[in-house]
């Protein structure tokens, strides 16, 4: 069994995952669980500023304002979606391994976009990104297909 893992291994070649990008990911993973559609997330070289780019589906924006219990200070606040959301950040970064300061972390919404800004320690400087799908030769062959057999 050993032996045909090994030759399946070197035929198609290793499976290799930079560590660079390790609390890029563990974000985008954790984000992603709780509905958001991420863009990117990155860290930039300078005083370990985090830059998060996310659509809020109406999935992320139910459980942020249905499952969280929302503190009574937050109750007069202008928007609860952004002060509940910037508790999750802060939740997560604890999580993860370090916690965050209230005043580490500023979430700026428009319409249905979010950009998280936050000072974190951890992390390489680097940029996520999801990467895109391609597109499949089959969808393009079936479409015409499907246009004339409609019912």
């Amino acid at each position: 069994m050993a032996k045909n893992l090994e030759a399946v291994l070197r035929r198609c070649g290793a499976y290799y995952l930079s560590g660079d990008l390790f609390y890029q990911r563990l974000w985008y993973q954790r984000l992603s669980q709780i509905g958001f559609r991420v863009i990117s997330v990155e860290k930039l070289p300078h005083h370990q500023l985090w830059d998060l780019r996310l659509y809020g589906t109406a999935t992320a924006q139910a459980y942020l304002l249905l499952t969280r219990p929302v503190a009574k200070p937050h109750l007069a606040a202008p928007d609860l979606l952004v002060k509940q959301f910037q508790v999750e950040i802060q939740q997560i970064a604890q999580d993860l391994g370090t916690p965050l300061r209230r005043d580490c972390v500023q979430v700026i919404r428009k319409g249905t976009y979010f950009k998280v800004i936050l000072l974190w320690p951890r992390g390489k400087p680097g940029r996520w990104v999801k990467p895109e799908k391609k597109a499949e030769a089959f969808s393009f062959l079936i479409q015409p297909w499907l246009r004339q057999n409609r019912n």
